[in-house]
């Protein structure tokens, strides 16, 4: 997984209106658009890449119409899906197998 260092929210707030990243509700737009009946808003926060330090990420949770909830990153920048994999659950069967991915979805 990509690490991303998590900024303050004086910085978040100028980046975003500075323009260098998409306001949030539009990530979360994006995000939620990638999973059927897609419902985001589980831990919202932008962040630094920690192999990057000029690239911002925004990472979230989305819950999809089954209930399943997947942990995203997006590039704050340009809204493009880095990365997105179902969360584990401590206690079920999914908690030893890898997470699942799904391949890159078209930027909205």
């Amino acid at each position: 997984m990509t690490g991303m260092r998590q900024i303050e929210s004086d910085e978040a707030r100028r980046i975003v209106e500075s323009g260098t990243v998409r306001p949030l509700g539009e990530l979360l737009r994006i995000a939620e658009a990638r999973h059927e009946g897609g419902r985001g808003g589980l831990g919202l926060e932008y962040g630094r890449s920690q192999d990057d330090p000029d690239r911002y990420l925004f990472a979230t949770e989305v819950e999809d119409a089954d209930g399943v909830v997947w942990s995203m990153l997006l590039d704050a920048h340009t809204g493009e899906i880095v990365e997105d994999g179902r969360t584990q659950e401590e206690d079920g069967p999914e908690a030893e197998g890898p997470a699942e991915t799904r391949p890159e979805a078209p930027e909205l």
